[in-house]
């Protein structure tokens, strides 16, 4: 284990953003993972959940917008 420092929220979020496309990079996993063994896995289901809600969200918007105007 190295002695990297924790990452932030935000890294946290892109390092899931990316984990959704299939194109998190070998480093990014390695601080991921050492994360996870060091602090356990809570921060990234509750960070994975709520942007999966904001996806849905955002999509549910988009096609109310599309229905709006096609009609």
């Amino acid at each position: 284990m190295t002695s990297e420092k924790d990452p932030n929220i935000f890294q946290i979020a892109f390092s899931l953003l990316a984990s959704f496309f299939g194109v998190q990079s070998q480093k990014n996993m390695d601080r991921d993972e050492a994360y996870i063994e060091k602090n356990g896995i809570k921060v990234y289901v509750i960070m994975g959940f709520f942007l999966v809600f904001c996806l849905l969200i955002t999509l549910f918007g988009i096609v109310q917008v599309i229905l709006h105007f096609v009609q």
